[in-house]
């Protein structure tokens, strides 16, 4: 996977500051966090959920992707997590 230098700047920023441990936990986090928001976003759409049960279950979430409860995610989003995490050692040369 490809990022724009500023990017991955920004990405070391949060690491060095300690915010994740490394580019790869920081790319799992976005991966999982966009993915959960489209879910829950086309859950709400097909339920017809109000704002506040809408808040209350992406609170929820969040709660669970902040404590790292990546395992509690469907097969699928996992798939797509640790297929970012070989691409990106591919591209930085960990698997060599």
């Amino acid at each position: 996977m490809r990022l724009p230098g500023y990017v991955v700047r920004k990405i070391d920023e949060l690491v060095k500051r300690r915010e994740f441990r490394s580019r790869s936990d920081f790319i799992k986090f976005a991966v999982t966090l966009t993915l959960g928001q489209l879910m829950l976003e086309e859950a709400r759409e097909m339920a017809g959920a109000s704002p506040e049960e809408f808040e209350k279950e992406a609170h929820e979430a969040w709660k669970k992707l902040t404590a790292g409860e990546f395992e509690e995610e469907g097969p699928e989003v996992l798939e797509l997590i640790e297929k970012a995490e070989a691409e990106y050692k591919r591209l930085i040369g960990a698997g060599e």
